[in-house]
């Protein structure tokens, strides 16, 4: 009797627990582009193809669009890329739709696996209106451009987010 209590118990539990979202995390592993990332739901894939005609994805999770975002990029180039020591991914583009970064930051990222180590920026941007926050994580890796994207006031669900960026490869 007491067992068929504890489990009718547990049932309602575990069905509100799902509903707060705590087991929905989706683990996204780009095996194309070499990296994964956790993100608090599953995303919908955008693929398609950049300027050059090169394939490139794109996947998003909104949850009430004005409050969360999360975006994982990756797309291909022709060339290898080489930005300058000053340059800040996607700052003139934002800027034009009255976004401004207010902070930037460069690092190594390294694959666990295997060392090799590839340049990351990180970025904070501030959306003049609304003072909604924006931040980002760009990975330059030879022909490929890698970014996550996090605009959430959730702090933790943002750094959770951030910091299970990983390199594959």
């Amino acid at each position: 009797m007491r067992s068929r209590l504890s489990l009718l118990w547990t049932l309602p539990l575990l069905f509100w627990l799902d509903g707060c979202r705590l087991f929905t995390s989706y683990n996204l592993e780009s095996k194309e582009y070499g990296f994964s990332v956790v993100f608090p739901g599953k995303p919908i894939e955008q693929p398609g193809k950049n300027y050059q005609g090169l394939p490139k994805s794109l996947w998003t999770l909104e949850d009430d669009s004005s409050k969360e975002f999360f975006s994982a990029e990756a797309t291909s180039y022709k060339e290898p890329l080489n930005p300058g020591p000053n340059w800040i991914p996607g700052s003139e583009a934002l800027a034009s739709v009255g976004i401004q970064t207010t902070e930037s930051k460069r690092f190594k990222l390294r694959a666990v696996s295997t060392g090799r180590e590839v340049l990351a920026i990180s970025t904070t941007a501030r959306q003049a209106v609304s003072g909604t926050t924006l931040s980002s994580i760009y990975i330059v890796d030879g022909r490929a451009l890698i970014s996550i994207t996090a605009r959430t006031a959730n702090d933790r669900r943002r750094t959770a987010f951030l910091d299970s960026l990983t390199l594959l490869r």
